[in-house]
């Protein structure tokens, strides 16, 4: 198979730079290297902050079997699976809790950062008993919140911009727009405010009580689609 190259504007998927300096070097099994690489992904797409995933979703994750079946043969799917989440957890780059939904046992996988720490304490709450709206913040700054959602440090520069934007909007509100801007694969502050001050405008109700902005909505289409298009054009 010959690969034609990467499309121009494809989703990127940001790995952690320890991911690749430190641990993927120490790894002998590709099973663990290739669990590692598909939960950090997947995970990437989980839109609801903190960010966890069932291993079950994983496990049917049809390019991570594809790649498990290509390189760990030797072994049955579900064998190769099992260890390598297990090397994962066991090395600390991915980490596993369960807690109990509508009374069966809910397997769930983080990142090991701060935003996956959060994410398994919260794990014993099911997950659609927490209202996406008027909870509490799960981070206490906005550079928290940037952090998490765009893997960088917030730059200075747009300190005081921030500052009023939580004056005015709220850790919630903020919290939620870098959601969104982070499932579009779209890493930029003014994107981040196009969604705020849509929501300050139209009302959140009219964008769809599951935190799906138009932005999200035409994901699948890109930002050719997207009403905060504008926001990228030359």
């Amino acid at each position: 198979m010959t690969f034609d190259g990467f499309a121009s504007g494809a989703p990127v998927t940001p790995l952690p730079q320890a991911l690749l300096r430190d641990l993927v070097p120490s790894m002998s099994d590709a099973a663990e290297l290739i669990v590692t690489l598909y939960a950090v992904e997947a995970l990437a797409r989980v839109r609801r902050y903190p960010r966890r995933l069932p291993s079950k979703d994983l496990r049917e994750s049809r390019p991570m079997i594809e790649a498990l079946a290509s390189l760990c043969g030797q072994r049955e799917m579900d064998e190769a699976f099992a260890d390598g989440l297990s090397a994962a957890a066991d090395r600390g780059s991915l980490l596993r809790a369960r807690s109990v939904q509508d009374g069966i046992w809910v397997e769930w996988i983080a990142l090991n950062d701060a935003d996956g720490r959060r994410a398994l304490e919260a794990a014993s709450m099911p997950p659609d008993s927490q209202s996406a709206y008027g909870r509490e913040p799960v981070y206490s700054s906005v550079p928290e919140i940037w952090q998490s959602a765009f893997g960088t440090a917030m730059p200075p520069i747009l300190a005081e911009e921030l500052k009023s934007a939580e004056s005015r909007f709220g850790l919630d509100w903020l919290q939620d727009a870098f959601a969104e801007a982070a499932a579009n694969n779209v890493r930029n502050w003014r994107y981040v405010q196009a969604i705020l001050e849509r929501w300050d405008t139209s009302g959140r109700d009219k964008e769809g009580r599951d935190g799906g902005d138009a932005t999200a909505r035409s994901a699948a289409g890109g930002l050719e689609s997207s009403r905060y298009r504008h926001l990228f054009r030359e």
